[in-house]
């Protein structure tokens, strides 16, 4: 009896010793109790039909595997198996050691996904601050006014002003796109069909909040996007706006953030391609072919860089072309800002996501990509919108 008891604690002292692998514990189960794991000696004739593999019998095989040598853990070594592992170890099969669908952790999705997304996003392009929470919302504190300060004479009362202060709240709203994929196209596609879908999805989610980001009308799911901030500077291209023929406009943009004592210096300029063709039509002077943003003598071979007045010009063909202004239709918005007074407030589950199951009744697999994102904008003299541009 003695025996068979200190067999027991044995046992339970081995399978409870996390430091030990699935291997070393089986080696010593088996060495301290051999009739409880007989060898099985598999015999098996030329005619006798293979064992079908169960969907249990799969998952227990990989689950043993994963705990055996599981990947990012130091010296390939842990004793239980996590939830998720066994998905993750399916996506890594699908997607190579390369792959975007690899198994990342949140945190490290989030930064990848940030770094294509300011790729694509003009908004995130053009350097606005960017904050990162993992909360449903969050308030930012916002000065709207110093106080005043005057000369006093010596040992005079120190005069006192107030500066005025307002809390801001983001709420990230959710960006997302989704794809089915035929599960024959991953395992077979060349280049991997995962690369090329998170790059597609990505983009497209980094669009969707750019768009939103300039018009968003801020109600739910919507942002609110520059076009609608109360506060910010107006300009429009003329009565019934079109093309643009000078540069005036953006000169006028460029003196209001001055005069609203913005940092003029390091603003930007988002316009829709169509208004930068325009722009690069126009000529130095009457009669002469050189373009009026060429640094050039005016050879046709050299590059114009995308600057005017000495700020970046960045593009985006997500701005609307069916803007109204006076009778003229078709028209869109240029935004003339300071980016540093702009702040994007990201969550940090930003993901791409593979799902290997949820249409496992059609063999196909759901890919997605998300973000969940707000814009604040404290100081809305930071911004100028340029209306009725065609």
């Amino acid at each position: 009896m003695n025996k068979r008891a200190d067999l027991i604690e044995n046992l339970l002292a081995i399978s409870f010793n996390d430091n030990l692998s699935v291997e070393s514990r089986n080696a010593a189960i088996n060495a301290l109790a051999p009739e409880a794991a007989p060898a099985v000696t598999e015999q098996r004739t030329t005619t006798e039909f293979a064992p079908v593999e169960t969907r249990t019998a799969v998952d227990a095989e990989q689950r043993s595997a994963i705990a055996g040598s599981p990947v990012g853990v130091p010296g390939g070594v842990r004793s239980e198996v996590r939830a998720g592992d066994l998905l993750a170890g399916e996506v890594r099969a699908l997607t190579g050691a390369s792959g975007m669908g690899a198994a990342f952790t949140p945190a490290e999705q989030a930064g990848y996904v940030l770094d294509f997304l300011a790729k694509s996003s003009v908004i995130f392009r053009s350097g606005v601050n960017v904050i990162r929470t993992s909360g449903d919302s969050i308030i930012l504190p916002h000065m709207t006014s110093d106080g005043s300060a005057s000369a006093i004479s010596e040992a005079a009362n120190v005069p006192l002003s107030d500066p005025s202060a307002e809390s801001l709240t983001a709420v990230p709203r959710k960006f997302m796109q989704g794809t089915r994929v035929p599960n024959e196209v991953l395992a077979d596609a060349k280049p991997s069909a995962l690369d090329q879908l998170s790059r597609s999805l990505i983009r497209s989610v980094g669009l969707a909040y750019d768009l939103s980001a300039f018009e968003g009308n801020g109600t739910a799911p919507n942002v609110r996007g520059l076009k609608n901030v109360a506060g910010i500077g107006t300009l429009s291209n003329g009565t019934n706006g079109g093309a643009l023929t000078n540069l005036d406009v953006i000169a006028d943009a460029l003196g209001m953030l001055a005069e609203a004592n913005a940092d003029d210096e390091s603003a930007v300029v988002v316009m829709a391609p169509r208004a930068w063709r325009a722009i690069m039509k126009l000529k130095e002077g009457t009669g002469s072919a050189k373009s009026l943003i060429q640094n050039s003598a005016g050879s046709a071979s050299d590059g114009v860089s995308k600057r005017l007045f000495g700020r970046p010009v960045f593009l985006s063909a997500n701005l609307s072309l069916t803007e109204t202004l006076g009778t003229g239709t078709n028209m869109s918005s240029v935004y003339v800002y300071v980016p540093s007074e702009l702040v994007a407030v990201v969550r940090e589950d930003a993901v791409f996501d593979v799902n290997p199951y949820v249409y496992g009744a059609t063999d196909e697999t759901l890919v997605t990509a998300k973000m969940r994102a707000d814009l604040l904008v404290p100081n809305p003299a930071a911004v100028v919108r340029i209306s009725g541009v065609a």
